[in-house]
Parts: structure tokens; sequence; C-alpha cells
């Protein structure tokens, strides 16, 4: 790595998972002559990157934030701009498919056990995978249905969840206790050791695959969103139950959802004799 890059990275509180992403991108750029950009250059070396609209907005503010801290605030680049472009509606569970993947576990066993505690939890907080796994068990009271874990920017954030998930977590604990673990409330059921990322992400895969969907853990963040919105949460009590900043997030994960209310009034059901 770089060392500009490696002090960059180490200078700000970024998230694992924030420092990853920028690391491949600053990775590319310095091989661009970050000294000599220009807005002009600059775009052109993100656009060369065949990246998506969404990653290319990424590209840029992490090479302007590169740039302005390795070169100051004139630096000519910074004045660069992309039009972000909302892009489509991305998956989410229904009810009844979340039903079904529920239904899908072995609550008696200790794999089917650990997964339909995650499943469940992930369902009523909208955790993200990486939450999910660096979740501590000391952290999660089931008597009180409430934990508290380091999210996405570093900071202790809570959640709630409901009593069928407690009784599952109860359950889960009961196979948890043979296996040794360590702090985190999930773990691997052959070694004791923590999730990671990775593996759960591609556990939660293969639960879609048993089903006949495809499943990511986002997708469950996405379904805590649309199914609390369906089952009447207000808005503003959904940002504070997902540790939304803004509504903006919510109303991209339910405009399908929201569109469904104009099916009763669509011209041509009323007009077919």
């Amino acid at each position: 790595m770089d060392i500009s890059i490696e002090n960059f990275l180490s200078s700000h509180p970024y998230a694992e998972t924030t420092k990853r992403t920028y690391l491949d991108i600053l990775k590319r750029l310095i091989n661009h002559e970050p000294d000599t950009l220009t807005a002009q250059t600059l775009l052109d070396f993100i656009n060369s990157q065949n990246w998506g609209n969404s990653r290319s907005c990424v590209a840029l503010a992490a090479s302007q934030k590169y740039l302005s801290w390795a070169y100051g605030n004139s630096h000519p680049s910074l004045t660069a701009k992309i039009k972000r472009v909302t892009g489509k509606p991305q998956r989410a569970l229904t009810s009844d498919t979340a039903r079904l993947l529920l239904a899908s576990f072995d609550p008696y066993t200790p794999k089917g056990s650990r997964d339909l505690a995650i499943a469940t939890l992930a369902l009523d907080t909208g955790l993200r995978c990486s939450e999910l796994c660096r979740l501590l068990q000391s952290d999660t009271n089931t008597q009180q249905r409430v934990l508290q874990v380091i999210v996405k920017g570093g900071q202790w954030e809570a959640a709630v969840f409901s009593d069928e998930t407690a009784a599952h977590i109860d359950r889960w604990n009961e196979f948890r206790k043979n296996l040794h673990p360590k702090g985190e409330l999930f773990c691997n059921i052959l070694t004791g050791n923590k999730l990671t990322s990775n593996g759960l992400n591609s556990t939660i895969k293969i639960w879609g695959q048993n089903i006949g969907i495809k499943l990511s853990p986002h997708d469950l963040r996405r379904s805590f969103a649309v199914i609390s919105t369906e089952n009447g949460a207000p808005e503003r009590v959904l940002m504070a139950g997902g540790r939304w900043t803004n509504s903006q997030m919510i109303q991209r994960y339910t405009r399908t959802l929201k569109l469904d209310t104009m099916r009763k009034y669509l011209p041509v059901h009323s007009l077919i004799i």
C-alpha cells in the first residue's frame, strides 16, 4: 500500500468496509499522478473504470477527500461533480417470502437454531452483515429484548427485537454454550469461532437458494424497512429503529411498496366490462 494512502485512511475514523472500498479506489488513483489531476482528468479516470453510477459517486468522494488531505483544499480536481442517479428498486422479502424463509430452518439443530436466530434478528433490527457478526452475547438482552452494537461509522447504537426473536436467540444459546465460543453471539457451529462477513454472506445466499430466491444480508435490511412499513410503522419511528439519520434510504427501499397503493385506482381496471 502507498504510504500516503495508509496515512490518509489511518487519519480518518472510517469503518473497515469503507476503508477497504477507499483503498481499492485510491490504489488505482495513485497511478494517475494525482498531484496533476484537474476536475476533467479526475472524471476521466473514474469513467475509465467502467463503474456504475453509485460506485462512481463513491469513487469521486473518496478521491476528493484524499486529494484535499494530501494537497490542500485548492486542488483543482475538487470542483468535479457527478450526478447521482436513483437506482432501480432493490430486492426485499415480502411478508409471505419472509415466512417461507423462517419456516425453512430446523430450530432443533445447532445450525438451524443459529440461522433462525440470525434471520429473525436481522428482520427485526435491520442490522448489517458486519454488525450481526460483531454483536456480543453480553450486549444482547433477551429479557428486555434490546441489544447494543457498534454500527457503520464506529458508533454504538441500540436496537429492539420481538418476543419471538428473543425465544429463538435463547434456543440458540442452549446450543452455543456447548461450542465454547468467545464473546460474539453468533459463531461457527463446528469451531466456535466468530462468524465472518464473507461466511455469513455465503450462508445467507444458501438460505435463498433453499427456497428458490436470490438473497443477501442487505436484502434482510431492506426487508426490515419494507415489512415494518407494511405493518404501519411511522417513518420517524422506522428511522430510529433502523438507525437512519434521514428518511432517504427508507424512501428508496419502499418505493415499489408505496406504488402498490395505486393499484386500486388504475384506470383500465375500472373500464373493463
